[in-house]
C-alpha cells in the first residue's frame, strides 16, 4: 500500500475510518513523516491515509516517529565512529611508514647538530616528488651559562618517498643497501641471478648536506653495487663478488665474525699504514658508497691517503663490510711486501 505524505497544515478529510494501522504500516508512515511533532499532525496523517485517528493510534504513530529518529541518530553516530576508527588506523599506518624511513635515514646519514635536528617524512604517489633536502637553521635557546644566547645550528631533513616505500624498498632489503639510503626502487629484468633495480638513493655530502643520485643497483645475495647504468652495475658487482671470494681480500673467516670493536682492536697496531680510495675500489666498493661513507665519518677524499687508524675510527661509526675488506686488503698487502723485503 502506498501512503501519502501529509503536511501539518492539511485540511482534515470528511470521511472517517475505524481501521487501525499495523506496526509495519506505522513504521512506513513514520518514515514519511520524520518531522511530525504534534498530535494534531499525527491525526491528519492517519485520517488522510485511511486509518482511525483515535488516541491509541495517534500515540503509537508518535512513538514510531520517535523510535525511527533515535535509530537514525544511532546509525549516524556509529558511522561517525567508524570513520574516526578508520582515520585513526590510516594515521597509525602512516606513522609506521614514516618511522621506518626515519630509522633508515638515521642509520645512513649524518644528523644531530648542536641545536637539534628534525626529520620530516612526506609520503607521495608522484614519482617526480621523491627527494631528500637538508635545510640548516639556528636557535639561541640551546646554550646556557656564559654561552647563553649564542647561535646553535639545527639540521632539518625533508624526505619524500613513495607511499609504498616499505613494500617497494624496505621489504626488498634495499633500505640501506651498501650504506646508502634508498628512496625508491623499481625492479628491472634480472641479469641471470643478478637482481637489478632502477633506483634513487642518497649520498652523504659535506657537513649535513646530501646528494640525491639516480641509477641502477645490482644485487646478488648480500652483495650490491651502485652505478649510473645497468652495464656498469653488473660489471661492478661481478668484480665485487670476485674480490669477496678471493682469499687475498677476504682474510680469515674469523675476521668477519668479530664485532666492530673487536675488529678495530685486532688491527689497530697497523694504524700507521696508509690507505687510499684505490684500495677500496680494488675490493669492489662502488664510488657512490665510498664517497658517502667517507663523508659520513669525516674523511676527506681530496686527501691522497689517510692512515688506517682513521679508517678504523670511521669503521666504528659505520661498520660496513666493504670497509672491513679494505682493512684486510691493506694489511695483507703490507704483510706481503714486508715478507718480500725480508726474503
Amino acid at each position: 500500500m502506498n501512503f501519502k505524505t501529509i503536511s501539518a497544515n492539511a485540511i482534515a478529510p470528511s470521511s472517517i475510518s475505524l481501521r487501525c494501522p499495523t506496526a509495519c504500516e506505522l513504521s512506513k508512515l513514520a518514515a514519511l513523516h520524520a518531522g511530525l511533532n504534534t498530535k494534531k499532525h499525527a491525526q491528519l496523517v492517519l485520517r488522510h491515509n485511511g486509518f482511525s485517528a483515535n488516541t491509541a493510534n495517534v500515540e503509537q504513530l508518535c512513538e514510531s516517529v520517535a523510535r525511527m529518529l533515535e535509530i537514525r541518530s544511532e546509525r549516524k553516530s556509529q558511522a561517525g565512529t567508524e570513520r574516526l576508527r578508520t582515520d585513526a588506523i590510516h594515521a597509525r599506518l602512516n606513522n609506521l611508514r614514516k618511522k621506518a624511513v626515519t630509522m633508515a635515514a638515521k642509520g645512513c646519514l649524518r644528523h644531530g647538530a648542536a641545536g637539534g635536528h628534525l626529520m620530516t617524512v612526506k609520503l607521495t604517489t608522484e614519482p617526480g616528488d621523491v627527494g631528500y633536502e637538508v635545510v640548516m637553521g639556528a636557535n639561541r635557546d640551546t646554550y646556557r651559562g656564559r654561552f647563553k644566547g649564542k647561535l646553535a645550528r639545527e639540521d632539518h631533513h625533508n624526505i619524500t618517498v613513495p607511499f609504498d616505500w616499505r613494500t617497494r624498498v624496505l621489504k626488498r632489503g634495499l633500505a640501506k643497501a651498501g650504506g646508502l639510503l634508498t628512496l625508491t626502487a623499481q625492479q628491472l629484468v634480472s641479469h641471470g641471478d643478478i637482481e637489478l633495480f632502477q633506483a634513487t638513493w642518497v649520498e652523504q655530502g659535506r657537513g649535513f648536506q646530501v646528494n640525491v643520485r639516480q641509477g641502477v643497483i645490482a644485487r646478488h645475495g648480500s652483495e650490491c653495487f651502485h652505478a649510473e647504468d645497468a652495464r656498469k652495475a653488473i660489471a661492478g658487482l661481478v668484480r665485487k663478488i670476485a674480490c669477496a671470494n678471493d682469499s687475498t681480500f677476504r682474510g680469515s673467516a674469523s675476521c668477519y665474525e668479530l664485532t666492530a670493536e673487536a675488529f678495530v682492536r685486532k688491527f689497530e697496531r697497523y694504524g700507521h699504514l696508509s690507505v687510499s680510495a684505490r684500495d677500496a675500489y680494488a675490493c669492489g666498493a662502488c664510488q657512490f658508497g665510498v664517497r658517502s661513507w667517507c663523508a659520513f665519518v669525516g674523511i676527506d677524499l681530496n686527501l691522497q691517503t689517510v692512515s688506517l687508524a682513521q679508517l678504523l675510527a670511521g669503521f666504528e661509526k659505520q661498520p660496513l663490510v666493504e670497509v672491513r675488506r679494505t682493512v684486510l686488503h691493506v694489511v695483507a698487502e703490507h704483510r706481503r711486501s714486508h715478507s718480500t723485503r725480508r726474503s
